[in-house]
């Protein structure tokens, strides 16, 4: 294989479009450059480590391998300790790209992921704290039961006889914490899943209609089908309609734009001030910008939703939005002291992984970081 269709091949496994026996090989190699690299691999050195490589491995064939793609970065892999399951790919100014092992690390300062403080404020402004609340039944209000199926999981349903009492006005909001996540199985089936620091404005019951819902922070949905009522979910910047699908939205006040990711059906997105709008298909991500611009990109579903899954899924991501998922996950404040550092990232971590794992990674960029108490609140200070 000639070094520029060696090139071209890690540009196409990079951007994800490559098949499956492509990625199969490009997975050997590595792991074969993996057990035998014992110094800092920068591209240059890969690329001619695959070109040596090639004729010593198995040709590609047709056969189907199952694999994850995002475990492995084209040009550069960064391996973590098991125990903290993390992937990283930075690039540096100089001197290049590296391979690096962190260790597990433990520490008296160590600290695990925020605690979960779910809340649940009925129409009449009463809260219930969820994680304390038994297993079954919840409350009943309006017609309407909730129930507590098991930890992190509440749905609602129609209590036989008190239909006469059902009222679509009736509005219930659960609230997740920092280091939180829940599960709500809504009147008509539909399901939601609420990441940290979220929030999920709906009635007890719908009223046929339509079916609309509010939320803050970021959510996954699995609509239920329903031809002649639309659903509608509200940000504080975008309406998304849908009649059954499943899609992830990111609307954290903090990002810089609402990111809408559908993994199935169709949506339609429309930018509540501008009345611009898109229509997205399976696979495709809008971005919604502060100026009204939606762009709409092709993306990794499994990477958007894989916090629904117990994992941090970075891909491509710059330090700043790293920073600010882990704080919303660790309940810390961040802050950095100098210039933000020009870092891009690929990569895992398991959010049941405590802090310092996932860290760690800092001192492999040449930064540093100080964890102190500010007002009662940890604080993790980044320096170079």
């Amino acid at each position: 294989m000639e070094k520029k269709k060696i090139e071209e091949l890690l540009n196409r496994y990079q951007t994800g479009q490559c098949t499956d026996e492509e990625i199969a090989w490009i997975e050997s190699v590595y792991n074969k450059i993996q057990k035998e690299a014992k110094v800092e691999l920068t591209d240059d050195i890969i690329k001619k480590d695959l070109y040596d490589i090639y004729h010593a491995l198995p040709q590609p064939h047709k056969t189907k391998t199952t694999y994850q793609w995002q475990r492995v970065a084209a040009a550069v892999i960064l391996v973590l300790s098991t125990s903290a399951a993390l992937y990283f790919y930075f690039k540096k100014p100089a001197p290049g790209n590296y391979v690096v092992q962190v260790p597990a690390k433990t520490d008296q300062k160590d600290f695990a992921p925020g605690i979960n403080k779910t809340f649940l404020t009925l129409t009449d402004g009463s809260k219930i704290y969820l994680e304390t609340a038994p297993i079954g039944k919840v409350a009943d209000q309006g017609g309407m039961r909730i129930t507590k199926i098991k930890e992190g999981v509440i749905s609602y349903s129609r209590i036989s006889n008190q239909t006469n009492l059902i009222n679509p006005k009736n509005i219930n909001t659960i609230t997740t914490s920092k280091g939180g996540q829940y599960q709500i199985i809504l009147p008509d089936g539909s399901h939601v899943w609420l990441n940290a620091l979220s929030s999920l404005k709906f009635p007890t019951s719908f009223n046929g209609k339509k079916r609309e819902v509010e939320l803050k922070g970021e959510g996954y949905f699995e609509v239920a089908k329903n031809k002649v009522s639309p659903f509608k979910v509200l940000t504080q910047d975008q309406e998304v309609e849908v009649l059954g699908t499943h899609f992830n939205i990111n609307s954290y006040e903090d990002e810089p734009t609402t990111e809408t990711t559908l993994l199935e059906g169709s949506v339609r997105i429309l930018q509540l001030k501008s009345n611009k709008s898109a229509l997205l298909k399976p696979g495709q991500q809008s971005n919604l910008k502060g100026n009204g611009i939606i762009q709409v990109n092709r993306v990794k579903t499994e990477n958007v939703i894989a916090w629904k899954n117990g994992l941090f899924q970075f891909q491509n991501s710059d330090i700043k939005n790293v920073v600010r998922q882990l704080a919303r996950w660790y309940d810390v404040d961040f802050e950095f002291k100098g210039p933000i550092p020009d870092i891009k990232l690929w990569g895992e971590i398991h959010r049941n992984t405590n802090a310092l794992n996932a860290l760690e990674i800092l001192s492999y960029f040449d930064l540093k970081y100080t964890i102190v108490n500010a007002q009662n609140r940890k604080k993790i200070i980044i320096t170079k």
